[in-house]
């Protein structure tokens, strides 16, 4: 979403770690891109950026277990906790995320990326081959 301090081009990225990678995302972020996507003046263009990301990313439906669950998370950001708690029912990996600070007290129990630290394991998985789950 072409936020400040992105390492590289997202496409690139996510051309990269699929299939090695799965990709997930809550649908409250789903819904972010598709809102700035439909905001492009040429609406093929964001059409095309949708159903592209949409055979690349999986999405994490949030619902009021989720909430609830991320209310009592030791988390003092909200959304990150809601993506603690997507990334725990979804049984993954690690998480991604601008904000790696915020996920400081469950370092130990998810790995914790930074986007430069995914393009770089994204190098790694491709020349491994292995799967992994993220959101």
């Amino acid at each position: 979403m072409n936020r400040n301090n992105s390492v590289g081009d997202v496409s690139e990225l996510l051309d990269r770690v699929h299939p090695w990678v799965q990709m997930y995302i809550t649908d409250i972020g789903w819904q972010k891109i598709h809102t700035y996507a439909s905001r492009l003046q040429n609406t093929n263009i964001a059409e095309l950026v949708i159903n592209w990301l949409q055979d690349k990313i999986q999405v994490c439906t949030i619902d009021q277990t989720i909430l609830q669950q991320a209310r009592f998370s030791p988390l003092q950001d909200f959304e990150s906790a809601v993506e603690l708690v997507c990334a725990t029912d979804e049984k993954l990996d690690a998480i991604v995320t601008h904000n790696y600070d915020d996920f400081a007290q469950v370092r130990n129990k998810f790995w914790i990326w930074s986007v430069a630290e995914l393009w770089m394991r994204a190098n790694l998985e491709s020349q491994i081959g292995t799967t992994r789950s993220i959101l």
